[in-house]
């Protein structure tokens, strides 16, 4: 359940949503879960625009002849920042707790653990959760030969169970619905999670698809098992404006259902229920202010010299609807 192409595609490159069925008779949670299709084919031509280096994407990109292979620069730069900026308090959190494991719910079909293994950081284990119609269909490519091999980066030999969970060490990949705490936590107890180290959770564009009372539950449950636990999510914000609603009206015609969008309006009302869920520590941030304080600044002048942007405010309109809550158990930094 990832993605940024939802409001960022639509809104910007009509071309690209002239493609998509607006009319359709799936379920939501199958609507939901091919938005990480979307999210991999962004990554995938970021990639090969050279907005960032990732190995590893292209092992799970599905090619097919109506595929669009470009993206509106700002689809681009956005998910260069989203990635710098994950990527950089996992390094923070790695750097602190060389032991701690990381929790990413809602995985899709996200390369992090292959990226953290071939940048030798020290972790662990990764523990990935996503629905399991998608962890079957991730195993299937982990599995497939091919290069790099995704295989021998694990510290041990993978072991299929019921086509939906993979055990191999310090990788666990498992598929459960979320939303229900004791499937989840009976699918953590088979991947041999240990509630007592240091816990970096990751939820990217998750929990704005469950109802609030649903994450509300997720979000105390993690918070009461992890004994040293920082959760780092990301999702829209800043929703009630003109803006927003544009990108929610898109985000309808394609079946998507945002049961969570309320606590999405505000960066307070996202403070206010990650303290609600027990998170003594809390910050939100938008991504135009990550963009412009946080990353690289390097690096952000030459992804921006990538492709021609005919307005900047453009792109500084979507960041500001996108942001980062992390909740934490131990004092968080300024920077």
């Amino acid at each position: 359940m990832e993605t940024e192409a939802d409001f960022g595609e639509n809104h910007f490159g009509g071309e690209v949503s002239l493609r998509r069925r607006t009319n359709s008779t799936c379920t939501d949670d199958y609507n939901v879960q091919r938005t990480n299709d979307d999210a991999t084919q962004c990554k995938y031509v970021a990639v090969q625009m050279h907005y960032f280096e990732d190995p590893f994407i292209h092992r799970f990109f599905f090619n097919t002849p109506d595929t669009p292979l470009r993206r509106d620069p700002e689809i681009s730069i956005g998910y260069w920042a989203r990635i710098s900026a994950i990527n950089k308090y996992v390094d923070d959190f790695l750097l602190a707790h060389p032991d701690g494991q990381i929790l990413n719910l809602g995985c899709g079909f996200d390369t992090l653990f292959w990226r953290l293994k071939a940048l030798g950081k020290v972790f662990s284990k990764v523990i990935e959760v996503d629905f399991s119609s998608v962890t079957a269909r991730k195993i299937r490519q982990i599995l497939k030969p091919g290069k790099p091999n995704l295989v021998e980066l694990f510290s041990q030999p993978p072991q299929e169970v019921q086509h939906c969970d993979l055990h191999c060490g310090d990788y666990e990949l498992v598929g459960a619905d979320i939303r229900q705490w004791n499937e989840l936590k009976e699918k953590l107890d088979c991947a041999k999670v240990d509630f007592t180290l240091p816990t970096m959770v990751i939820t990217e564009c998750v929990l704005v698809y469950m109802s609030e009372d649903q994450s509300a539950s997720l979000l105390a449950n993690l918070r009461n098992f992890f004994g040293k636990i920082v959760l780092i999510n990301y999702e829209q914000l800043n929703t009630n404006d003109t803006f927003g609603k544009v990108m929610q009206e898109n985000l309808a015609q394609r079946g998507l259902n945002l049961s969570g969008l309320a606590p999405c309006e505000s960066g307070e009302k996202q403070k206010a229920r990650f303290e609600a869920a027990g998170f003594p520590h809390v910050q939100v941030l938008d991504m135009s202010t990550i963009y412009k304080t946080q990353l690289d600044q390097t690096e952000r002048k030459r992804i921006e010299a990538i492709e021609h942007l005919d307005e900047m405010e453009l792109l500084y309109q979507l960041l500001q609807h996108y942001g980062i809550v992390i909740g934490s158990t131990e004092p968080l930094t300024s920077n």
